[in-house]
């Protein structure tokens, strides 16, 4: 799907999307990266509230925002990805 096709899914959808796609792997491993600071998230998902993704943070750019609870709204992220262990990559342990 292009960029044009997915600016033409109506804004509520497209937030309750990911966040089915998020709810399908509470407690896997995800990537996140935001534009604005820390940036990036890994970590554990460990719940989905409306567009608040919550996650137990392993690592950020920042070792002192590691090892807490953050929620990450769905509309600020620009990139995820979410380890599925079923034969696709895993994310790196740093």
């Amino acid at each position: 799907m292009s960029n044009y096709e997915l600016s033409k899914i109506p804004y509520d959808w497209r937030i309750e999307a990911i966040a089915e796609e998020f709810t399908r792997y509470i407690g896997n491993r995800a990537f996140i990266l935001v534009p604005q600071f820390p940036f990036m998230y890994i970590g554990v998902i460990l719940d989905v509230v409306g567009s608040e993704i919550i996650m137990d943070v392993e690592r950020t750019q920042i070792e002192q925002l590691e090892n807490r609870i953050w929620q990450i709204n769905i509309d600020t992220m620009q990139v995820f990805y979410i380890e599925r262990g079923d034969g696709w990559p895993t994310i790196p342990e740093f």
